[in-house]
């Protein structure tokens, strides 16, 4: 976002139209499970669009396609009309419009910015990735990523061209449109702990089809991970590759993970440990899928972004379960005290996250290479059940639970010493 920048100025789909240019069948192209046109809409769904016009050429295909039921969706009202002829107008004079090309892919990031700007402007790459860039439109200031915000009363005139964005080039030319480059957007991206470039790309060639595919994967995956997560991400990967062609929602895989978590529980409690542990692990691994899977066919819920409430809910469980076990067969009875200090170190571990997230705008575990090195061996789910496996491993699970809590207890401590020195460096700054 460009610096100065008021709310006042800001967009949203309550003041300006949306229409998604179709002009062929790439519209219809299936990547990572979803067609291109499919993709498009989701995304306008989740930037608040409640209304969208789809302007196609082969207009009856679209429509027998989008006819069919999709919940990721069904919140927006859609509307086809043939390409040829007159150009649809905003639903009142003077509203800007949003326009998309299916024939490529945009990410909301981008979307989200010319919405921010809250004046007509064009999204181009000054320095794309070359891969993917078998065809597309130029202008002096880069390749033209397909989406654009015009003023309809200059841009949206009677036409019976294939293609609405001639007109719309010329004018980002003549400075008309303001420019937004992909390569100077902010790359930054809290909710993943990682930068990532903005990504965008015409539609691809069947060759290409398993590159964009990658693409869109990598960018699904969370930065800053632990130790074990590093180990799961390429296995989780290769499922949500096969997976995202099924139709499986990421709230079925939620369920099925919650289920997993509450049989570990259990095995826990009632002295399973190898058992339960091996579940554990496989949690690992099904824990990150639902959000992968979200992500990658643009599925994400209000709902789905709580999930990790669950989460850390089952967590506690386990952790519970192992002290009663330990207490019980009186071969740890500290047992409660010491998953006390567990429980209390994970809550003051997320006030001191918390406390730095709201000073820097950033996650804690990616501020610096030395929360980066915490991030990958301290304490947390994914560490303390390897910890778990190794103390059953060498025949000494009891003192492994001892261990996992003392090792949450250092990490907190850790993570605190770190936001007073965030906290008093920032204060020396300002």
């Amino acid at each position: 976002m460009t610096k100065g920048r008021t709310a006042a100025q800001n967009l949203t789909f309550s003041q300006c139209d949306a229409l998604i240019f179709a002009p062929d069948a790439g519209a219809l192209l299936q990547v990572c499970g979803i067609s291109l046109l499919e993709r498009s809409l989701r995304i306008l769904q989740r930037l608040g669009c409640s209304k969208v016009t789809v302007l196609a050429d082969a207009s009856e295909e679209i429509a027998l396609a989008l006819s069919k039921p999709s919940w990721a969706r069904s919140e927006i009202a859609i509307s086809v009309r043939s390409l040829r002829g007159k150009a649809p107008q905003p639903d009142r004079a003077g509203r800007p419009v949003l326009i998309t090309s299916a024939s490529g892919y945009v990410e909301p990031r981008l979307l989200q910015a010319l919405l921010d700007r809250g004046r007509p402007g064009i999204i181009v790459d000054s320095n794309p990735p070359a891969e993917l860039l078998s065809s597309g439109l130029r202008t002096t200031h880069g390749w033209f990523c397909g989406a654009a915000l015009v003023d309809a009363r200059r841009h949206l005139l009677e036409t019976n061209e294939p293609s609405l964005f001639p007109d719309i080039l010329a004018a980002a030319e003549s400075g008309e449109l303001e420019i937004i480059d992909v390569e100077k957007e902010p790359r930054y991206v809290t909710s993943l702990r990682r930068e990532i470039r903005p990504l965008w790309f015409p539609v691809p060639s069947p060759q290409q089809r398993r590159h964009a595919e990658n693409l869109i994967l990598n960018a699904a995956q969370n930065g800053a991970l632990d130790l074990p997560a590093k180990v799961h991400a390429p296995i989780e990967t290769w499922i949500v590759r096969r997976l995202c062609r099924a139709p499986i929602t990421p709230t079925q895989i939620t369920l099925l993970t919650a289920a997993v978590s509450g049989v570990t529980t259990w095995n826990f409690a009632t002295g399973h440990l190898i058992a339960g542990t091996l579940l554990a692990l496989t949690v690992g691994v099904l824990d990150g899928l639902d959000g992968k899977q979200a992500r990658v066919k643009v599925e994400t819920t209000e709902l789905g972004k709580r999930e990790h409430l669950l989460d850390y809910v089952l967590e506690l469980s386990w952790w519970s379960a192992l002290a009663f076990h330990f207490a019980s067969m009186h071969q740890l009875p500290q047992a409660g005290l010491w998953l006390a200090l567990l429980f209390v170190a994970d809550l003051i571990d997320r006030l001191a996250k918390a406390n730095v997230k709201r000073q820097t705008g950033r996650n804690l575990d990616d501020v610096s290479p030395f929360d980066r090195l915490v991030r990958l061996i301290g304490g947390r789910r994914n560490i303390y059940v390897w910890i778990l496996a190794a103390g059953l491993a060498l025949g000494v699970a009891d003192k492994a639970f001892f261990g996992l809590c003392a090792w949450g207890g250092m990490t907190a401590a850790i993570h605190v010493f770190r936001a007073v020195a965030i906290r008093r460096q920032r204060s020396q700054l300002a």
